[in-house]
């Protein structure tokens, strides 16, 4: 009887528990489908709001930290923010002769790996190597380098990249490289007659930071250390424009002008320019190389200059020892063409 009595009571708690549980179940479906309905309602309130706002033009303006969560989520990788644009605008040749023409390019294209380039003079050596798959003109310790650009006008702009790698400061006391200005083409880095800027490429140096700029044969003498952080030129490549306007020498590295002397360049010693290495060691790799090199002149009206009865001009270049002219020519001769086509009444010889 007892057995019976437990198994009603067990039986009884079990359809209780069950008829519970649906209750629950039942309410719990309600409770979802009035959250649907709820959030139909709300949306729908929401785009009708919306609508009436674009209509009316009562829209509510989004605050600044809206926007820039906004921004914040349209900008992934597939969609990544597009770059500022710098507004330096690059010191170059043709900035400071926009009417100019370029006298003299070199980028040793012609030139094979490891030969000394064909159209430069030295007194040390050097030799072609190729920087991130372009050609460059490394110099040897100790060695003076020119090439013929001819006799410089009064007024240009040297430009020529500057690669400098494994300046690790190792066995580098004493070395500098120069950039002189002479009025000779003579390979002699000890003209009574130049003009000169040079730094150290070594940082134990006591003008680490420093450009020495200096003339020889002045009335006007020059001798002096300008304050500059060489030192973040170095282990990459720089580019350098050097204008010159007659005794004036200006240069910029990168961009930021470095030096701006008003009577550096007395007797006419801007005529001719020469590179100069002095120090670094072969066997530590230590490597300085030019390229990309351009001279480009201020401008004059070619129609002008003829028609006052003849000029002359070094822009017409031949290959050494040969009646081949170089193709840097071509741009100049196109435009005394277009000036003999246009006047047919100009007879040149």
């Amino acid at each position: 009887m007892r057995t019976l009595l437990l198994l009603i009571s067990f039986l009884f708690s079990f359809c209780t528990q069950a008829q519970f549980f649906k209750k629950l179940s039942e309410k719990a479906e309600k409770a979802a489908e009035r959250t649907v309905e709820r959030r139909v309602e709300k949306e729908s309130t929401k785009k009708t709001d919306q609508a009436i706002d674009s209509v009316f033009g009562t829209g509510k303006k989004k605050t600044k930290k809206e926007k820039k969560s906004k921004k914040d989520k349209e900008t992934t990788s597939e969609n990544p923010p597009t770059p500022k644009k710098s507004n330096s605008d690059s010191m170059t040749g043709s900035s400071f002769f926009p009417e100019g023409n370029v006298i003299f390019e070199e980028n040793f294209k012609e030139d094979t790996k490891g030969d000394f380039p064909a159209n430069w003079e030295t007194n040390g050596g050097g030799e072609i190597i190729s920087i991130k798959g372009q050609n460059a003109f490394r110099l040897y310790p100790n060695s003076l380098c020119i090439t013929n650009t001819g006799k410089l006008p009064e007024n240009y702009a040297l430009e020529f990249d500057l690669t400098t790698e494994n300046l690790a400061y190792k066995e580098l006391s004493g070395s500098e490289f120069r950039v002189q200005f002479t009025n000779e083409n003579k390979l002699n880095k000890d003209l009574k007659q130049r003009a000169e800027f040079h730094f150290s490429l070594w940082q134990g140096s006591a003008t680490a930071d420093k450009i020495h700029v200096e003339n020889f044969g002045s009335a006007t003498k020059i001798n002096n250390n300008i304050n500059y952080k060489m030192n973040e030129v170095f282990n990459r490549t720089a580019h350098f424009t050097i204008v010159v306007n007659g005794k004036r020498l200006r240069v910029f590295i990168d961009n930021e002008k470095s030096i701006d002397l008003p009577s550096i360049l007395q007797n006419n010693v801007g005529q001719y320019i020469q590179f100069y290495l002095r120090g670094t060691k072969q066997e530590e790799n230590h490597i300085v190389a030019i390229s990309n090199i351009k001279i480009t002149e201020e401008g004059e009206d070619i129609r002008s200059l003829i028609l006052k009865g003849g000029f002359s001009t070094t822009k017409i270049l031949f290959d050494s020892g040969s009646d081949k002219i170089k193709t840097e020519s071509f741009s100049y001769l196109d435009k005394i063409g277009k000036v003999l086509d246009e006047d047919k009444s100009i007879k040149l010889k």
